[in-house]
């Protein structure tokens, strides 16, 4: 990654795609596509120049999306912080940007994985869905991960949650939180991920978070990632985005996808294509 932000209007709104760093995945094929057939998935990936058998390390992007209403300066996740290494730059990029983090009043953190709760910005509202925080405040069942991965995604997510506690505003169900903010039910990835749609004079912009990992998933949204949680509703979640996103020719913000995470979608038969900016 070379480039640290890319600016854009939706309507009135100022929006900055900003990133957050870069962090390496293994096998990336069982962690994205684990029940995928192999003849198909060697298909979905050839467009990338990736080969399943020989694809041993995805390089995903981290990509937080800042949007400035002229009253409000909200940020939608807050990038890995010291958790992992290669990411946890958003900070960084905004000051360099002349934004200084304590000027965000509002975050809106789409789930609990470590790689979107890193970082503190100590003036911001924060909101999440109340079925998040309950999930990762008991035992979280992770039963599609290794032992390994499901101990130190744990390990991490309760490292973080500590600094949270006493700020976090949970939201019981779809709301609008700003006038053009309103979050969405996008369950499945964790059992309270929550997407946003962002509206200005007509146009939307609709921040997926982690509903969408890869590209392929919008080719493919019944291929479920070890990662999601709760897979059928991944699915359904995915298919009802991606219908939306037609219907109303949004844009879309995927955090993972490659820098600078804004695009498209479009309808290709009974299926989808990621169209990036």
């Amino acid at each position: 990654m070379t480039a640290t932000y890319y600016e854009f209007k939706l309507g009135r709104f100022d929006c900055l795609a900003v990133a957050d760093g870069q962090h390496v995945y293994q096998d990336p094929g069982a962690l994205l596509f684990p029940h995928a057939p192999k003849d198909l998935l060697a298909r979905a990936l050839a467009p990338y120049g990736k080969d399943p058998d020989k694809w041993r390390e995805w390089t995903s992007d981290y990509t937080c999306l800042l949007v400035d209403t002229g009253s409000h300066r909200v940020l939608m996740d807050m990038g890995a912080g010291s958790t992992l290494p290669g990411a946890g730059h958003l900070k960084k990029n905004l000051r360099a940007l002349g934004i200084d983090p304590e000027t965000i009043d509002m975050v809106l953190i789409s789930h609990a994985h470590p790689d979107h709760i890193g970082s503190v910005f100590p003036n911001a509202r924060l909101v999440i869905q109340d079925r998040e925080w309950a999930f990762w405040n008991t035992t979280p069942a992770l039963p599609r991960l290794s032992p390994e991965m499901r101990s130190m995604l744990i390990r991490a997510v309760d490292g973080r949650l500590p600094a949270l506690s006493g700020r976090i505003e949970q939201i019981s169900k779809e709301t609008r939180i700003l006038p053009g903010i309103q979050t969405l039910d996008a369950r499945g990835h964790t059992p309270g991920h929550m997407a946003v749609s962002v509206t200005s004079s007509g146009r939307e912009l609709l921040y997926a978070g982690d509903a969408f990992l890869h590209p392929v998933h919008m080719a493919h949204p019944k291929w479920s990632a070890a990662v999601d949680v709760i897979p059928k509703q991944a699915v359904s979640t995915r298919q009802r985005l991606l219908a939306r996103a037609v219907a109303r020719d949004s844009l879309v913000f995927c955090f993972h996808f490659p820098f600078p995470g804004l695009g498209r979608v479009r309808e290709m038969g009974e299926t989808w294509q990621w169209v990036p900016v």
